[in-house]
This record gives C-alpha cells, sequence and structure tokens, in this order.
C-alpha cells in the first residue's frame, strides 16, 4: 500500500523525529461506516498507531496515539463494501476517544477491505514480533495497570494513584 503524503505531512509536529510511516488509511466518504465530510485516518507508523479524528468539517483534528507495547488484541471484522477493525488497548480510559461510552475495543469502521485487512494484519505482525521476542516494544512502559479503572501506575506501585485499588503485576493470580 501507497502512504498518503498528504496525510503524513498534516502529522507535522505530531510525528516524532525518528518515526517512519509505514501504512495510511482513511475512513469511506460513502458507504457504511463512513463520513462524507470528516473521515477518520489511520497511520501505523514503525511506533505507535495514530487515530486522527477530524470534526468542524476537518478544521479540528483530534489525535489518539497508541504505541503497540499497549495494544493486547486487534481483529478484522470484513463486510461486503467495508470492513472494521477493532483494537483492544490495555489500561485504555474507557471515557476518551476510541473506547468512550464504555467500550471494551476501539473500533475503526468504514474502511476498504484491502485496507482494512492490511491495517490488521500489519498490526498483527508487529504484536507477533513483540511477542516472539519476549520482551516489550522499546515505546512500552513497564507500568501496571489498575483492573478497577484503567489507569496506567509506576511499576513499584502497590495502590492505584487515581482511585486507590490495590494493584499487582499483570500476570499475577486475580489480575489481569
Amino acid at each position: 500500500m501507497a502512504v498518503d503524503r498528504a496525510e503524513v505531512s498534516a502529522l507535522k509536529g505530531i510525528l516524532w523525529p525518528d518515526e517512519k510511516v509505514l501504512i495510511t488509511v482513511r475512513q469511506r466518504r460513502v458507504g457504511p461506516g463512513g463520513s462524507i465530510t470528516t473521515p477518520t485516518s489511520v497511520i501505523a507508523t514503525d511506533k505507535r498507531i495514530l487515530i486522527v479524528n477530524k470534526a468542524t468539517l476537518g478544521m479540528r483534528k483530534d489525535y489518539e496515539s497508541i504505541p503497540y507495547g499497549e495494544v493486547t488484541s486487534v481483529r478484522l471484522e470484513h463486510g461486503m463494501i467495508s470492513s472494521s477493525v477493532f483494537i483492544r488497548v490495555q489500561g485504555y480510559s474507557r471515557e476518551a476517544g476510541l473506547l468512550k461510552n464504555g467500550k471494551e475495543e476501539g473500533e475503526i469502521d468504514g474502511l476498504r477491505n484491502s485496507d482494512a485487512a492490511e491495517l490488521a494484519d500489519h498490526i498483527n505482525q508487529i504484536l507477533d514480533n513483540i511477542a516472539f521476542a519476549g520482551v516489550q516494544h522499546p515505546q512500552a512502559t513497564p507500568n501496571l495497570f489498575c483492573t478497577k479503572c484503567g489507569a496506567k501506575n509506576l511499576p513499584d506501585s502497590a495502590y492505584c494513584g487515581k482511585c486507590g485499588a490495590r494493584i499487582a503485576p499483570i500476570g499475577r493470580a486475580g489480575y489481569r
């Protein structure tokens, strides 16, 4: 897939100096899940996923940055006309961005079938590389996530800094 240079140039000041854009996809303007006036763009770099939500006829843009080390799973829902990519993110707030309204995973809908498949395959390949290497992605932090509120905490924290609940490293019994 070709990288859309217009999308990349619109990210000046958002991309890190050593970051390389690998995939750009845009929500369809017409069809199921599409947006005629303000299509969402997804940019997959070598370090993270950037989701650009446009509003006010493109005059306002909200950016979501998801490091690969925080993504726990990706799934593709393939439709006849368009497809959706669902991203599950560890410890992400359910009140903001893709996961608002209590969602467990963020949905990027209205993508062309081939674009959605390529994006999902790319993210899954990165996740496989992280799992195979047995180490976290260099951009991922070793922070702990509260199982009650999802807030990010420092590795040596015994209690959540946001809600006060007891926390423990992922993998211990009773914790996700």
